[in-house]
């Protein structure tokens, strides 16, 4: 699997040795963590994916949609904001 990064999205091509999880099943995976709490063993259980590849695909989609939400919903305050 190759890293390709594009803007400020992140995505996977495939190998000669295996695909890649699509961007969907990339977030659900992320959104199931983060609505659940579960542990990343259950997860992966639940998605039929190695437990390391979701410690990994985790922080990565997080990373992701902070870098596209960012600049919108937490903008820097000003100087007069601040006071």
């Amino acid at each position: 699997m190759s890293l390709v990064i594009t803007g400020s999205w992140i995505s996977y091509q495939d190998s000669n040795y295996r695909r890649s999880i699509p961007a969907e099943e990339r977030l659900s995976i992320c959104l199931r963590f983060l609505a659940t709490g579960d542990s990343y063993r259950t997860i992966a259980g639940s998605f039929r994916a190695g437990i390391s590849t979701v410690s990994m695909l985790i922080p990565d989609v997080v990373a992701a949609i902070w870098d596209c939400l960012v600049e919108e919903f937490m903008a820097v305050p000003g100087a007069e904001e601040w006071r």
